[in-house]
């Protein structure tokens, strides 16, 4: 049971515990959360706040079943005073539960592994984005014609069939992972600026999972022969795949980066960290990319570091890879 010190407390028919501090903490949180969603600036990162109370407070559900029901409320409330389209009340609340749910586990899940938990949440995540997508009358589609009406270098069409095949074929995937891992990094460096603790293992400490690399080898195989029978279900799946095992194996080579950069002295670090920065913010950036992903890929057989075996300890949410 999960109890803390404080004399007033909210008790859920599960008999898990929580006091009135951590429940104010959710309540702030998810408040900052659904005002960062409607902020043209900040709408990026409006799950910062929800991986922020998980962390602090240390309760995943009660997080998520608050920030649901405020979301509803507010949206249904929302179209109720005209301020928002009725007919896309249900798909805003199916796609935002989704990415409360999938964010929340990717932070507070227990029994497997983080990137395992990337992986699901994501793809959970990319489906429904592509379902909202492909209506008719999406934003989407509306933004599209607007571009290509004003910049006529195709044609409405050809520009959406274009997106949507790099979105099926893991831009939205991609898409998916970043929005997440940019989430969770901001959220984890919250909580060691505001509560001056670090809970969370760095990239350097991430290995991709056992045979990714031969995933990676036959998801590309896949991607030929189902392209050349023109199996294009199986070849979006294929697509897919690759990009899952593309994304781990860029993150265990940024990983073994930082690796070798702890490494080094200070002076030496500071000068390779503003080259890779300038280089990141040049048209080199692919390069770096591709550098990146293949030091990950050659890691499965050349191991740049000794792997350092999991210590045996509890769960604290955000701190696993």
């Amino acid at each position: 049971m999960i109890q803390k010190e404080e004399s007033a407390s909210i008790e859920s028919d599960a008999g898990i515990q929580i006091t009135k501090k951590d429940f104010i903490t959710i309540l702030v949180c998810v408040g900052i959360s659904m005002f960062f969603m409607r902020s043209t600036l900040l709408s990026l990162v409006y799950l910062v706040p929800l991986g922020y109370a998980v962390i602090v407070t240390g309760f995943v559900w009660y997080t998520f079943v608050v920030a649901a029901a405020t979301n509803i409320i507010l949206t249904i409330g929302l179209s109720l005073s005209g301020s928002f389209n009725p007919e896309n009340i249900l798909f805003n609340i199916i796609y935002v539960t989704i990415m409360y749910l999938g964010f929340i586990w990717i932070i507070g899940g227990k029994n497997l592994r983080t990137v395992y938990r990337f992986i699901l949440a994501s793809g959970v995540g990319t489906l429904a984005v592509l379902i909202i997508l492909n209506r008719q009358d999406a934003v989407f589609n509306i933004i599209f014609k607007q571009l290509t009406e004003d910049l006529p270098l195709f044609s409405y069409s050809e520009t959406i069939d274009l997106v949507k095949n790099i979105l099926l074929r893991g831009g939205a995937f991609i898409s998916m992972c970043f929005l997440f891992f940019i989430n969770r990094q901001i959220a984890l460096t919250a909580v060691w600026l505001i509560k001056k603790k670090r809970n969370h293992r760095s990239l350097s400490e991430f290995f991709a999972p056992l045979n990714t690399i031969w995933v990676l080898s036959g998801s590309l195989f896949s991607i030929l022969v189902f392209r050349f029978f023109r199996i294009e279900i199986l070849e979006i799946m294929a697509w897919n795949v690759f990009t899952i095992c593309v994304i781990i194996f860029l993150a265990q080579g940024t990983g073994i980066l930082q690796y070798l950069l702890s490494r080094r002295t200070k002076i030496s670090k500071l000068i390779i960290i503003a080259i890779l920065i300038f280089v990141l913010f040049s048209p080199l950036s692919l390069i770096t990319v591709i550098a990146l992903l293949i030091l990950g890929i050659v890691d499965s057989w050349v191991p740049f570091r000794k792997e350092k075996v999991p210590r045996d300890e509890p769960h604290t949410p955000g701190s696993d890879l």
